[in-house]
């Protein structure tokens, strides 16, 4: 059943075939811009519930195994309404399932269908199963992230997976809109490895007097004395001041005045060639004040300095709440099997909009959709008994993960 809406993508219907983290934030991010997206998933495949809290929001939940040969047909119906599907396996699975791209455009010419998986689907890689820490292993990530001792340290956060989901979102859509000029659908391709050589775009640059510096990255702990990590007396501290501006700033502030009459330090070049030296009077200087005492200083001098905080301050901070970098819902009181969620939170929108503001999306219960999205196919109260016998669909409906 689709909900119209003003939000740019109401009327829009997608089928999210994909699990863990970059094809189901494909199908969110979708969902939050007035998509309706059917999440489809088997009994036997129920997900993990920290990411379905986070990318299972906004979508209706329709338990059905499509392997068999019912489950299959309830799809391929689904299919005829569909504006977009989304799928993340390796390639060659949707064509034996006979859900590949070009069976499905043969039913639907308009199709808009997205293939979401670590190395793509072309390229002596194509068949390789991979995930977020196979993608910053193949593009250098793991190793820039070093701390300089050349021993590879994975990133600790999913970078690739959210920003692939991310920008299978922005392909999709991109792909609806040449759509509305043509009246043709498009396969439209994302893989994690491309993302992380994107995010990681400036240490793929290369020219001819270009001096590469692969382990560990420019300073490890930052670009340069300027930009980077200091330790103050009680945490870490993020300093930007590299422009010129900023240093006369800096140099103004107590406690830092006495390095604007070093020689070594009086021009842009020369704190460039004595940057290792600059960097110790630095950190001299903020392991004697506090995280909070550095902040208020640079705060009147505009220079950019933020704390590093851990994910329990985060979400101790009534401003993170308050400005929507965390949102949630409280379940405990929920008449539904989900009341064990109890206070449930999830990050907020990265993209608003002024006119067409986007609205909280939740996530729901695992199947709770599926026997009104098969009702609403026309299929009878006797068949869809029959589908539960035959394990095409669970026999006992929602359930709680």
């Amino acid at each position: 059943m689709r909900v119209m809406t003003n939000l740019p993508l109401a009327g829009i219907r997608v089928l999210d075939l994909c699990i863990v983290l970059a094809g189901p934030t494909c199908g969110r991010t979708l969902a939050q811009y007035g998509a309706e997206v059917i999440k489809i998933d088997p009994e036997h495949r129920p997900p993990h519930l920290t990411p379905w809290l986070d990318v299972g929001r906004g979508k209706r939940s329709i338990s059905l195994n499509i392997s068999t040969a019912e489950g299959l047909d309830i799809f391929l119906k689904l299919v005829d309404s569909a504006d977009v599907i989304l799928e993340g396996f390796r390639k060659g699975v949707t064509d034996r399932l006979g859900i590949g791209y070009e069976q499905i455009r043969a039913k639907n010419p308009g199709i808009v269908y997205a293939s979401i998986n670590c190395f793509g689907r072309s390229g002596p890689w194509e068949l390789r199963p991979g995930f977020e820490q196979n993608a910053q292993a193949a593009t250098g990530v793991q190793l820039r992230n070093s701390g300089g001792k050349g021993q590879p340290r994975p990133a600790t956060f999913t970078l690739n997976d959210y920003g692939t989901g991310i920008a299978a979102a922005y392909g999709v859509m991109m792909a609806l809109l040449q759509r509305e000029k043509t009246g043709k659908g498009q396969h439209v391709e994302a893989a994690l490895s491309h993302t992380s050589a994107t995010i990681s775009a400036p240490y793929h640059v290369n020219h001819k007097n270009y001096v590469r510096d692969d382990i560990g990255g420019p300073g490890a702990r930052g670009l340069n004395a300027l930009t980077g990590l200091y330790e103050s007396s009680d945490g870490w501290l993020f300093l930007s001041a590299s422009s010129d501006d900023h240093w006369q700033k800096l140099c103004a502030l107590d406690g830092f005045s006495h390095l604007k009459s070093k020689e070594v330090f009086s021009s842009r070049e020369s704190r460039s060639e004595n940057d290792l030296l600059l960097r110790e009077r630095l950190e001299e200087i903020f392991i004697t004040g506090s995280s909070d005492y550095w902040i208020e200083t640079m705060k009147s001098a505009l220079i950019p300095l933020v704390k590093n905080v851990t994910a329990a301050e985060i979400h101790k901070d009534e401003f993170n709440h308050a400005r929507g970098l965390i949102r949630g819902k409280d379940y405990s009181k929920s008449q539904e099997i989900n009341s064990s969620w109890g206070k449930a939170t999830w990050s907020g929108n990265p993209v608003n909009m002024s006119k067409t503001p986007l609205k909280d999306v939740f996530p729901p219960v695992f199947g709770a959709d599926t026997i009104a999205i098969l009702k609403e196919l026309g299929i009878t109260t006797e068949k869809i008994d029959r589908l539960r016998n035959n394990g095409v669909i669970p026999k006992q409906l929602p359930i709680n993960i």
